[in-house]
């Protein structure tokens, strides 16, 4: 109900009023969930209970946002999901928790907080000033009463300020920055013995048997999709448009019926003299010296300086009696008829009487019509109509195909003989799409239905866009079938033998730990160790599994090193960590320390938020009923 507001509020405001908490939580296996609820409710927390209405109204509002801001990208049938709707419920009832706990604990929201949000809202506001008469409209336009929205958004507010105060006590201490600069930038000092996996490709041979033993093992990776084929009737206006035209008289009707949208209203610059009638001067004094001045201005009279002189209207009277650019509607109608019968610029009107007084009118300028000619509206004319009458048309097909498809589910047959539909057929196509309707999610959906693949009936009208709609049945199911041997036998042994190299260089660094470890290896192997370098955390030189696991190990104890196999981008190595030298925070610059402050910032705000709402699920009775979401 607030859309039409929201689509209008950005920044900040939106932030706060209109979008859901910008803090993640993210809960799941929340217990306690029973089916004692209210019948017109789909979830209850604590006292307050989330009825079926506010979630069906809250999830559209949701759901049209992530359209507006997706566009293109939108996926309607994901994102009506029961995962998603359920995950919805999960964020309405987070907020209810909030709302609660914000009361519990003495939390409110002012009279003048919420009337200072309303007030910077731009949707209410003309020229940057806030407008009653705007605010009116713009709830009237989205059927709202100001209190109904002033309390949905006090709501909110009070919702905000549970995550608002923990975000403000948040402190963190130059000694916690220090401590994760000091983390962030150590650098440990290391000798590698590298295990390239592909040193061991002579010695790794993957036999035919084992290939058709792993493709037995695991049959269920080797299938061919499940797919399926459908017969639909498709009905779409774009298709409507056979013998749909205006004759030229009719397209010139709709041309001056509509002129207004063609053309701009021709303009008329003006000046004029208002002479009021007043206690000493009624209103035959006043249309005498109204045709005085006329004779005046004829006989060669400064028209500026008589205005300035006479003229009852203060604001044009200090420009010479100029009105500006006026044009049809805009001035009263005594006035607008003189000045329209005036011909030519510099023309001056007899006096003319209007509820203000009496005027003398001179015409300045003219400025005609503008825009589109008969001859170049023609063609959009009749494109309107036949988008009109097609619509129109697809609008009663489509009642008639429903009523159809519900009178008869078994078969597209009445469809097509009583509104002219072809039945087509659709290459066979599995769960990930095809081409054409069948690359459309929601047919995709439909043709792997329980209605449609096991029932065998015609799906409900599926509308694929604006004024396209089609009806599908099964055609034709094809069930998963194990893939030949042949045809994967060559990516089994590319994986069996990916897997033997790297078992093989493993088990090679190992083997060479053990024996440096034990004082066996030899001077050849102990030459395998590279150079002494530093690494830093960023450093991916031997991939990142490699950086990861490194930083993993333990600091070795002053004066010795210690000795390891971690995974590399190319197979193994065997590493000998030789010192780990911490971060100097003393070196981080400004920024540095500022961007470290904002990281440990939000991550003890998300903690704090966290473990509050999981305190409140666990302190807080919660029961949902599944089946009304």
């Amino acid at each position: 109900m607030l859309q039409a507001i929201r689509d209008r509020v950005t920044g900040v405001v939106a932030f706060i009023i209109l979008g859901l908490l910008a803090v993640p939580f993210l809960f799941f296996g929340v217990e306690s969930y029973i089916n004692t609820v209210p019948q017109d409710a789909v979830a209850v927390v604590g006292e307050e209970e989330i009825t079926v209405n506010d979630f069906q109204a809250d999830f559209a509002r949701y759901r049209a946002q992530l359209r507006q801001q997706q566009g293109d990208q939108y996926d309607e049938i994901a994102t009506n999901q029961p995962t998603a709707r359920r995950e919805f419920l999960e964020e309405m009832i987070d907020q209810a928790l909030l709302r609660q706990h914000a009361l519990a604990v003495g939390l409110a929201v002012s009279d003048q907080a919420l009337l200072d949000l309303i007030r910077e809202i731009e949707a209410f506001q003309i020229g940057n000033q806030f407008s009653p008469e705007a605010y009116r409209q713009a709830l009237a336009a989205s059927g709202l009463t100001a209190r109904g929205f002033e309390q949905e958004v006090r709501q909110d507010l009070l919702t905000r300020t549970v995550p608002t105060a923990i975000s403000g006590s948040a402190l963190v201490t130059e000694k916690e920055i220090d401590r994760m600069l000091a983390v962030r930038d150590e650098q440990r000092a290391i000798r590698v013995a590298e295990f390239p996996r592909e040193d061991y490709a002579e010695q790794v041979a993957i036999e035919p048997a084992e290939v058709e033993a792993f493709y037995n093992e695991n049959q269920s990776q080797y299938m061919t999709p499940e797919l399926v084929s459908l017969r639909y009737v498709e009905l779409k206006a774009d298709d409507l448009t056979e013998g749909l035209a205006l004759s030229e008289t009719e397209l010139r009707q709709r041309y001056e019926a509509a002129q207004a949208r063609f053309l701009s209203p021709e303009l008329r610059r003006a000046s004029h003299i208002l002479l009021e009638v007043t206690d000493e001067r009624d209103d035959a004094a006043t249309q005498a010296l109204a045709e005085t001045l006329v004779s005046q201005l004829n006989e060669g009279e400064d028209f500026a300086t008589l205005a300035e002189t006479y003229s009852a209207d203060p604001i044009s009277a200090q420009e010479g009696g100029d009105l500006g650019w006026i044009e049809p509607g805009q001035m009263i109608a005594g006035f607008e008829q003189a000045l329209y019968d005036l011909n030519n610029p510099n023309d001056l009107s007899a006096p003319v009487k209007t509820r203000f007084g009496w005027h003398i009118i001179r015409l300045d300028e003219i400025r005609p019509p503008e825009g589109l000619s008969f001859e170049e509206a023609r063609d959009q004319i009749e494109a309107e109509y036949i988008e009109q009458e097609s619509e129109t048309l697809y609008i009663e097909l489509s009642e008639r195909l429903v009523d159809l498809v519900f009178a008869d589910d078994t078969t597209l047959d009445p469809v097509s003989a009583e509104l002219g539909l072809d039945i087509q057929v659709t290459e066979p196509f599995g769960r990930s799409g095809g081409e054409g309707i069948a690359a459309e999610p929601a047919v995709i959906q439909a043709a792997f239905s329980d209605r449609v693949l096991l029932d065998n009936a015609a799906s409900d009208p599926i509308e694929i866009d604006q004024n396209h709609m089609v009806v599908v049945i099964l055609n034709e199911y094809t069930d998963q079938q194990p893939i030949p041997l042949e045809d994967v036998a060559g990516a089994i042994e590319a994986q069996l033998r990916q897997t033997a190299l790297n078992e093989a260089a493993q088990q090679a660094a190992e083997s060479f730990l053990e024996d440096v470890t034990s004082d066996q290896a030899q001077a050849e192997d102990v030459e395998l160790f590279s150079e002494s370098q530093t690494i830093g955390r960023n450093d991916f030189e031997y991939g990142p599994d490699f950086s990861r696991d490194l930083f993993r190990l333990p600091a070795p104890t002053e004066g010795a090193t210690s000795l390891s196999v971690l995974p590399t981008s190319s197979g193994f190595a065997v590493v000998e960590l030789e010192s780990v030298t911490p971060g100097d925070p003393t070196q981080a610059t400004d920024q540095a320390r500022d961007m470290m402050r904002q990281q440990i910032l939000f991550s003890q705000i998300g903690y704090e938020i966290n473990a509050l709402m999981e305190w409140l699920r666990e302190n807080t009775e919660i029961s949902v009923v599944e089946d009304r979401l």
